[in-house]
């Protein structure tokens, strides 16, 4: 019989909503911990319906002899406060977990579960614990710079999930959409649209370089950025190669100190945040998803594995990934040796024009590319058909040489791959002339480099790869104003145009030679 009750902790003056799934109603049990903001549509449910509900989302975990407590955060679902993303995540989690060591059913084993932002609480707690005996961490970075920004250009999509769950219960007429972070001047964009300012976020819109001081404090994510580098515990990270931080869980892995690598696995499959496709236009991959790949239960067998010895379904101390369009999971990511394959763009120079105004959007990386013939604000390029099977593993990069008629400027690249059907988005980066080059005079050359997340993937002979190159993406960035200096204090834009020297740029690609496989 497994005991399921709730109780309202009263922790750092707010009372905490907790949910405790126990094996059974007395003994002591390894304990798997879970928080999450992401509970607004309990409010107004009753606490036992809740409890019921959660049961049966967890009861393969207690019948695997855990006990499982979840946790509203500060200020969502039927806990109280303001929930301000990252802010009281560390001092909360914390004084849960003192809690805990105080039960019946403690017995001196924590085990860390969490996806995304509901990781993010846990890696604020770092570092941990004696009893924290293992993690998994899915799809989430623990740096707060690369979630909100790439090279210095703001992310849109982490910025709107911030401000839409800033105070959620508290402030209920948000006057902000996606189109609020094109507002000249972006400074003071918390008080038009919450009618209070917040620091934090005000911070974070105005710190777009990596080195300013903002991204050194506890509002920036100091508590959180290196959470795993020493945490010497097992620790399961999963991500997705169109997963929205597959940069930074891969950064993660590569700086990991071999102590802790050694105890530990990444699982990289070929969809996005939520290990999945779009239905309109993605593409399906055999077995490409974790659960199918390794069992819908893999995050238990990780538990199991820590605490017992019971073989996992792939290999610790490695990455276990995905080769897309080989359609295979391979566990040589590391171990294979690749050979820089450089492809030059061209011939001559070509360009193109930028409007801040009426910026250019893309589908983005998972998708089937859109047409873009005719349009002025996109150059397209395609390479010959490649001769043979080349299998493509690693970080891809590029330069492109480019003059431009203002004093700074946005270039953005998309890599496709071109299939006799479809063309399929693999990877995009962007940066800026200023980010790059501080100091630039208009209409000189300048050579942009490049350096796109890592992929694996195979381009079968006779396709080709089309590269995509413009100022931005409205739908992933903040769209760059064309005037110098950090955008949180532009109240204006410029149009520009931009020439890329042909010659002078270059796609470079880690091909693996079939010879090195694993």
């Amino acid at each position: 019989m497994h005991h399921c009750f709730y109780t309202y902790l009263t922790l750092n003056h707010e009372r905490f909503f907790t949910i405790c799934i126990l094996p059974d109603a007395v003994g002591t049990f390894p304990i798997v911990i879970s928080r999450s903001p992401y509970v607004k549509h309990t409010v107004d449910l009753p606490e036992e319906t809740l409890v019921q509900a959660y049961y049966q989302t967890v009861k393969p975990w207690v019948e695997r002899g855990y006990a499982v407590l979840f946790q509203h955060c500060r200020g969502q679902g039927k806990s109280t406060g303001a929930f301000v993303p990252y802010l009281h995540e560390r001092e909360d989690g914390l004084a849960f977990r003192a809690w805990i060591r105080s039960q019946p059913f403690y017995r001196g084993e924590l085990y860390l579960l969490g996806a995304s932002y509901t990781a993010s609480l846990h890696y604020a707690t770092a570092p941990f614990e004696p009893d924290v005996k293992g993690a998994v961490f899915e799809v989430q970075d623990s740096e707060r710079y690369r979630l909100w920004y790439r090279n210095g250009q703001m992310r849109r999509g982490h910025a709107c999930w911030h401000f839409g769950l800033y105070k959620d219960k508290c402030v209920r007429n948000k006057a902000f959409n996606m189109d609020s972070f094109s507002s000249l001047p972006l400074k003071g964009l918390s008080v038009r649209a919450l009618g209070e300012t917040a620091e934090d976020f005000e911070g974070m819109l105005e710190a777009s370089s990596p080195s300013h001081a903002f991204w050194s404090t506890r509002l920036g994510g100091s508590d959180t950025k290196d959470a795993v580098l020493h945490a010497n515990i097992p620790i399961l990270l999963t991500t997705g190669y169109h997963d929205y931080y597959v940069g930074g869980v891969f950064t993660m892995w590569r700086q990991m100190d071999e102590q802790t690598k050694r105890k530990s696995a990444l699982l990289v499959s070929p969809y996005n945040h939520g290990d999945g496709y779009s239905d309109d236009y993605g593409i399906s991959f055999p077995k490409g998803q974790r659960r199918q790949a390794f069992g819908g239960d893999y995050p238990i067998a990780w538990f199991d594995y820590i605490r017992k010895g019971t073989p996992l379904p792939f290999e610790t101390g490695t990455i276990t990934y995905y080769r897309t369009f080989e359609n295979v999971w391979q566990k040589d990511y590391d171990k294979t040796a690749t050979t820089p394959l450089v492809l030059p763009l061209g011939t001559g120079i070509s360009s193109f024009e930028y409007d801040p105004l009426c910026p250019p959007s893309f589908r983005q990386d998972g998708l089937v590319a859109e047409e873009v013939s005719g349009r002025p604000d996109v150059l397209r390029i395609c390479t010959p058909p490649f001769a043979a099977d080349t299998f493509v593993k690693g970080q891809m990069t590029a330069a492109l040489a480019v003059e431009t008629t203002v004093l700074d400027t946005s270039v953005y690249v998309r890599i496709s791959l071109k299939k006799a059907d479809y063309t399929y988005v693999l990877r995009h980066d962007i940066t800026s002339l200023g980010y790059q080059e501080g100091e630039y005079r208009e209409n000189s050359v300048a050579v942009l480099h490049f350096c796109f997340d890592d992929y694996a993937f195979l381009i079968q002979k006779g396709e080709c790869l089309q590269i995509d190159i413009s100022a931005t993406d409205k739908n992933s960035y903040v769209c760059h104003t064309n005037k110098k200096g950090a955008y949180y204090w532009q109240t204006e834009t410029e149009r520009a145009i931009t020439r890329v020297h042909l010659e002078k740029s270059y796609l470079c690609l880690p091909v693996e030679s079939s010879s090195d496989r694993g």
